[in-house]
């Protein structure tokens, strides 16, 4: 147990202040009820069970623990508690909205048993009634079950559950009927919270049978209510909850009586009032606040429950007349769609867990293992044995993956299953039942042990004379005498979790799109790529390898294979190894850090220097609305930017004469990595910093004090041209922009010059248009002849094959296709400005490249690349790099 501290309370809370900020920055004055649920859930965490357990929980370390940490440490514990927070978070938002839907399973009972029973009971029982209440009881004047059902109505069924009023208005109308049975059964629940189990499954299975008892019920007729469930001229959902209130109500008021009896006179007898009090306290800090999350989440999910549970009483009320129109085929091609999406969902699953049990395994000396079984133990005994926080960090971001990996499945099953699903006839609550039940079985059939359970114990940590307490996550290893409790567990709540995610994630993504279109935002395609890009950069690829083998092979018979090897292996260093200021970065930062900040670069390049380039160069030298004033500054600007590289190389080789810098040749020098290209980028990185920084001003003030910018974005963006070429030491994008143009348009002369087309357009036309998208032509070039090419010559010398595949192919797999696909965006930007270069509209090419380049397809686009970016410079930095020590 440990006191909270001012820093202990801060920190706790930094995790939700910083999803707030991050969702306040994306989504400005939209609503989206949904978010807003999951940051109030994150901030009642922090305090319900974060907090709560720091002053609850051991710290179970060691005595000659050392809580001090330094910088880097410090920066590692926020992020693994954001980590924990969010996670924690995002597994109580699943589970609430499998309550939700399990509760539609559990309202079809209810109802059945409504039709079928209560209309007959009353009959039989009508003098029994009619003594009671003084008039014989009313029938529903319907035949039986099967009438009764055939005439029930949903009157209240709404078109859109993301409406932001609609989602008010299930709030407004649920949150108090949740409130009375929660308090009301807050009491007889307690003793669950409070005993004492034999493992954590148990305790979970027991603790969810609760929710659905205490809240699932209720939310089953709630859901009935919502749907304005209509029998004849009766609101009999009205009726089940009403009966909710009523019956069910009074029911745990008597046992919320009985049970404070019993434990007072048990108290009394035992002369222990004081540790009665502490019962009910620590209980109700458990019991209380399933509450406050059934009244934030239930509701949000209410109108999709309604959907569910809709189509499910009448796919069962149909059920013949659906099982004789059943479209074969259909079914077919969902459960055929459901299989190949559960199959990709799989591989991402089971290579994520593999990768961060690799990384862990290699690290602490345990050899080249895959399965999380082999670690386990391991993570568990450092966990309880570390003798600082350094030594928590690593076994914690391995326990952390191993809760995010499957949580964050769901969502991308829901994402992909709905675009693939779209493409289907089948239905999405099959399809997100097949593919939610393939890939939860399949890894409890492929992974046994991965149903892992967290503890959780507080960690003291202090920095500069600051002390605060964090909670730490404890894996517990899975035993295999538990094996029948562990199957109910995964059966009761791990997969009903996955499906309902997956069909939570599938019906918002339905939804969303009917929405923006009621709300009149444009409906556009969600990336700036379209099919015919995307096959002419893979056929781009696979003309590059096979070119890059057959290169190499002839050239191999006039040039030695090693003289070979060393020539393309310089080209693609200079293409892809940091250089420059960026090489200064890399020497001080981890492989991860470097790689992701390199690829982010290179791919926004790719995005942007084609269009920028040409755009500034075509209204300098070819647009005439200029005013004199724009056509005199933009020369001044030009001329000004050339002046300060020339005073970026004078500054430096003055430098260097007076003996102020001594540059590193090479990476044995002791000034590495200081080279004369990383002092120049710093010098000029100063300068254009400068520059950039008084022409933005000047920007800034033009459009606040005349509204009219035209023309003032030239300066800025040449001096960012400059900037990126010094600090980058980046010959390599303007020799793509500039000499690789000249060679793709004598091809294409060659190749297509018979076409009318071709032959009366301008070279200089065809030679701006391949230029635009020259960069992502290079890249896609270069990845071929890096894969392939040396690859290639290490067969022609008889070199190990295997290794070399070994040290690109774990990250390449992901890194590559996210390459292939900026390049194909690239393309596409490129050929949406081919029409205004075409027409030699140069005023108009400014507004055009500008409405390219702040479309938000493209930067979705672009956002989609750097995401598996990352995830390949992870894979680099803690697959590759460990796999290659075993080869």
């Amino acid at each position: 147990m440990a006191d909270l501290t001012f820093f202990t309370i801060l920190l706790e809370f930094v995790p939700a202040i910083a999803i707030s900020a991050i969702y306040l920055v994306l989504f400005g004055k939209r609503r989206n009820r949904f978010i807003e649920a999951f940051i109030i859930l994150m901030f009642i965490k922090s305090i319900t069970f974060f907090l709560y357990a720091i002053t609850r929980y051991p710290v179970a370390l060691p005595m000659m623990f050392d809580p001090a940490v330094d910088g880097s440490t410090f920066l590692d514990l926020i992020w693994t508690d954001f980590l924990f927070h969010v996670s924690f978070a995002v597994q109580d938002y699943f589970t609430w909205i499998m309550l939700s839907f399990v509760a539609v399973l559990f309202g079809q009972v209810v109802l059945a048993l409504k039709l079928a029973l209560q209309d007959p009971l009353k009959m039989r029982f009508s003098n029994l009634i009619k003594s009671i209440i003084g008039r014989e009881p009313e029938t529903d004047g319907f035949s039986g079950f099967r009438d009764r059902v055939n005439n029930i109505r949903f009157e209240r069924i709404e078109s859109q559950p993301l409406d932001p009023k609609v989602v008010d208005k299930a709030w407004r109308e649920s949150w108090k009927d949740y409130l009375i049975i929660g308090l009301a059964t807050l009491l007889p629940s307690i003793d669950v919270y409070t005993a004492n189990y034999a493992n954590p499954y148990l305790y979970a299975v027991i603790v969810f049978l609760t929710w659905i008892y205490r809240f699932a019920y209720p939310a089953s007729n709630r859901i009935a209510k919502g749907a304005g469930l209509t029998l004849g001229d009766r609101n009999i959902g009205g009726e089940m909850m009403r009966g909710v209130l009523g019956w069910f109500f009074r029911l745990n008021i008597l046992l919320s009586l009985a049970t404070i009896g019993i434990r007072v006179i048990s108290a009394i007898s035992a002369g222990n009032l004081v540790g009665l009090f502490s019962f009910y306290v620590s209980g109700l800090a458990l019991a209380f606040p399933p509450i406050i999350f059934a009244i934030l989440l239930l509701p949000v999910s209410e109108d999709f429950a309604i959907l569910l549970y809709s189509k499910v009483f009448h796919g069962l009320a149909d059920f013949r007349r659906n099982l004789g129109s059943l479209n074969i085929g259909g079914l077919l091609r969902t459960m055929g769609a459901a299989v190949l999406t559960a199959g990709i969902v799989l591989a991402a699953y089971m290579g994520g867990i593999f990768a961060v049990t690799i990384n862990f395994a290699v690290s602490h000396g345990l050899g080249l293992v895959f399965f999380p079984g082999q670690v386990d133990s391991v993570v568990a005994h450092i966990m309880m044995n570390a003798v600082n926080n350094m030594m928590l960090i690593s076994p914690t971001i391995w326990t952390l993956m191993i809760l995010i990996i499957p949580l964050s499945m769901p969502l991308f099953l829901g994402v992909l299953g709905h675009y693939i699903q779209k493409r289907t006839t089948g239905g999405t609550e099959w399809f997100a039942a097949i593919s939610g039940f393939i890939v939860s079985a399949v890894i409890w059939w492929r992974l046994p042990g991965m149903d892992y359970t967290l503890g959780a114990a507080a960690t003291p940590a202090e920095l500069g004379g600051a002390v605060w307490y964090r909670l730490r996550p404890i894996v517990i290893p899975p035993m295999d005498t538990d094996i029948i409790i562990r199957l109910s567990y995964q059966f009761v709540f791990a997969l009903p979790l996955f499906i309902s995610a997956t069909l939570f994630v599938m019906y918002y993504l339905r939804f969303r799109e009917s929405y923006r279109e009621e709300v009149g935002q444009l409906a556009t395609p969600l990336l700036n790529v379209h099919s015919r890009d995307i096959r002419d950069t893979v056929v781009m690829f696979a003309g590059g390898i096979i070119g890059s083998i057959l290169g190499v092979v002839l050239l191999s018979a006039f040039i030695d294979p090693g003289q070979l090897h060393y020539l393309i292996f310089s080209l693609i260093s200079e293409i892809g190894n940091p250089d420059g200021l960026e090489l200064v970065l890399a020497e001080s930062v981890s492989l991860f850090v470097i790689v992701a900040e390199h690829n982010i670069i290179r791919t926004l390049l790719m995005l942007i220097i084609g269009p920028l380039f040409w755009t500034a160069v075509l209204w300098l030298v070819a647009a005439k609305e200029k005013t004199k004033k724009q056509k005199y500054s933009s020369y001044l600007a030009l001329l000004l930017v050339i002046m300060a590289g020339i005073a970026s190389y004078l500054w430096t080789i003055m430098d260097v004469a007076n003996g102020l810098i001594t540059p590193a040749v090479d990476w044995f020098d002791p000034n590495w990595p200081w080279t004369f290209a990383a002092h120049l980028g710093y010098r000029a990185a100063i300068i254009y910093g400068i520059i950039f920084a008084v022409y933005g001003l000047v920007f800034v003030a033009s459009h606040v004090t005349k509204g009219n910018v035209n023309g003032w974005w030239f300066p800025p963006l040449v001096s960012l041209f400059a900037l990126e070429y010094f600090i980058y030491d980046d010959q390599f994008t303007y020799i793509a922009l500039i000499v690789l143009p000249m060679i793709l348009v004598a091809l294409y002369k060659i190749v297509y010059g018979g076409r009318p087309e071709v032959k009366q357009e301008d070279p200089l036309i065809t030679y701006i248009r391949f230029s635009l998208m020259a960069l992502a032509i290079s890249e896609v070039l270069s990845t071929a002849l890096w894969v392939a090419g040396l690859g290639t010559i290490r067969i022609i010398t008889g070199q190990n094959v295997l290794s070399y595949l070994i040290s690109i192919l774990p990250h390449g797999v992901v890194e590559i296709p996210a390459f292939l696909f900026a390049a194909a965006a690239s393309i596409r930007i490129a050929r949406d400005l081919a029409p205004t270069i075409v027409e030699e509209n140069w005023s108009e090419l400014p507004g055009k490249t500008k409405d390219l380049l702040f479309d938000g397809r493209t930067w979705r686009t672009y956002i989609l690349v750097i995401f598996f970016l990352l995830i390949a410079a992870l894979i680099e930095e803690n697959v590759t790099q460990l796999i290659m020590i075993f080869f």
